[in-house]
């Protein structure tokens, strides 16, 4: 990559910043096309908080972190958990075979349709975003388009969609990575149960007022990057058609 005239063809560079659909748009169209089947969207209710998590068969989102964080704090706020992998459903029932909890609503192996799947994302004040790694940050940026106050890891490159002002940032410890990835270390991290009952914690020391701000400071950040990203595929087209 560094070796000098490494570009015999001058290709050029487009730098757009990343993007990704919002959820919740399909959700809003069919609740205002078929209220009477698809139901209305309740409003996000920053006061009396409703905490959202999917992972589908992901390993890198931190499920199993999650739910011991839950299962050591009973009092905190209702949480979704929309699951389809092995080692979060062994977490579950190892902490709540004998016990039903009464803060936490977990769903296996559930298929949500897109529409269905945008309006829980409408209705959740909080949506938890502890990943290992990204390779797009597709999930955290659905969050922020959703109008969530996002609570997600403090490192590359979870903490370049979310930073102090648009989100909480959970701490993280770098996790080695053997020389499997290209890049290098810094890529893979560690998250603590207890990192992430500080993140909620955070939110919960909030007024909901704040909450609600750094929601929409995150959501902003969100349609800035989507306006920067057509910008920048209209100026190639320009230069395309030169």
């Amino acid at each position: 990559y560094a070796r000098e005239g490494n570009n015999p063809r001058h290709s050029k560079v487009w730098f757009t910043q990343h993007t990704s659909s919002d959820p919740t748009a399909l959700a809003r169209a069919q609740s205002k096309a078929g209220p009477s089947t698809f139901g209305s969207i309740r409003p996000k209710d920053f006061t009396n908080l409703r905490v959202f998590h999917a992972n589908g068969h992901s390993w890198q989102k931190n499920t199993p972190k999650i739910l011991d964080c839950w299962n050591e704090r009973p009092t905190f706020p209702y949480l979704n958990v929309y699951s389809k992998d092995e080692l979060s459903n062994r977490t579950y029932w190892t902490h709540f075979r004998d016990k039903t909890p009464s803060n936490l609503a977990y769903h296996l192996g559930e298929d949500i349709d897109p529409a269905a799947f945008g309006k829980l994302m409408a209705e959740a004040s909080v949506i938890l975003c502890p990943s290992t790694m990204e390779g797009f940050g597709h999930y955290i940026n659905q969050a922020r388009a959703a109008g969530a106050l996002v609570v997600t890891t403090n490192a590359a490159p979870m903490n370049e969609f979310v930073d102090e002002s648009s989100g909480v940032l959970i701490g993280a410890s770098a996790r080695g990575t053997n020389g499997r990835v290209m890049m290098g270390d810094g890529t893979e991290w560690d998250v603590e149960p207890s990192a992430i009952c500080a993140g909620m914690d955070q939110v919960l020391a909030m007024t909901p007022y704040a909450r609600q701000k750094m929601a929409q400071e995150g959501q902003r950040k969100y349609f800035d990057q989507l306006g920067y990203f057509r910008a920048q595929m209209n100026d190639l087209r320009d230069w395309l058609r030169q």
